[in-house]
């Protein structure tokens, strides 16, 4: 960990930030859902998107690890946060309302994914992950890890336990929990259990078939509680 800098991230890390997702999405369903894209396909499309939000972090803050100045200071890791909104932030939207505006954020990001990425595929799985959440948080107010990843040539150096740490005593100060779900294959679920997440329950996408697999893809979601 020596001379590794914690800091929040700005607009100007985007394409870095979006390159090191790329490289770091190389599982089988990864590449289920983007299909032959390459990396650096893949993050000239995600770049913007990025920017975006680190230009306007209304709800979000993204903190990035720089490697040592001797090894050029770049981003060797990422971890993109969505903060707990106010419990009566919207309590004034009706139910048809909290679904069309879900309807519009839906088709905006299915129109953003690359032409060549598995689609329905993306659609159907961010779905079904956020009514597993849904399904768990029960509108509890909760830090939510969006993403997470370490450039390959900076793994090992608990880079992404630093990352999950960062948020520990912001939302015990606000007496929140913290969020994440994953693949059920992911070798970083034992860095998720030893930090103090539980395994909250799961979501699957039965008959890969459908989008040019085979069998099911589970995901599974972790709850950090206040304290842990």
């Amino acid at each position: 960990m020596a001379d590794y800098t914690l800091s929040p991230a700005t607009p100007e890390d985007a394409e870095a930030i979006a390159s090191l997702f790329a490289q770091s999405w190389t599982s089988p369903f990864s590449q289920l859902q983007f299909g032959e894209i390459d990396p650096i396909s893949l993050a000239t499309a995600m770049a913007p998107r990025i920017k975006s939000k680190l230009e306007n972090p209304t709800n979000s803050c993204t903190m990035v690890m720089h490697s040592p100045a001797t090894k050029g200071g770049k981003v060797a890791a990422v971890a993109q946060w969505t903060l707990p909104l106010n419990v009566t932030h919207d309590s004034n939207e009706t139910s048809e309302e909290k679904a069309e505006l879900q309807h519009f954020e839906d088709e905006m990001y299915r129109n953003s994914l690359p032409e060549k990425s598995n689609k329905d595929l993306i659609m159907e799985f961010t779905k079904g992950l956020r009514e597993l959440r849904a399904e768990i948080i029960q509108a509890r107010p909760h830090y939510l890890l969006e993403n997470i990843a370490t450039h390959p040539d900076h793994r090992g150096q608990g880079l992404a336990s630093k990352l999950l740490e960062w948020v520990f005593p912001f939302a015990d100060e606000k007496h929140v929990l913290v969020y994440l779900d994953t693949a059920d294959d992911n070798p970083a679920m034992r860095i998720y259990k030893k930090v103090g997440f539980e395994e909250s329950g799961s979501s699957d996408i039965e008959k890969l078939e459908r989008f040019g697999g085979e069998g099911i893809h589970r995901h599974v979601a972790f709850v950090r509680a206040e304290g842990r």
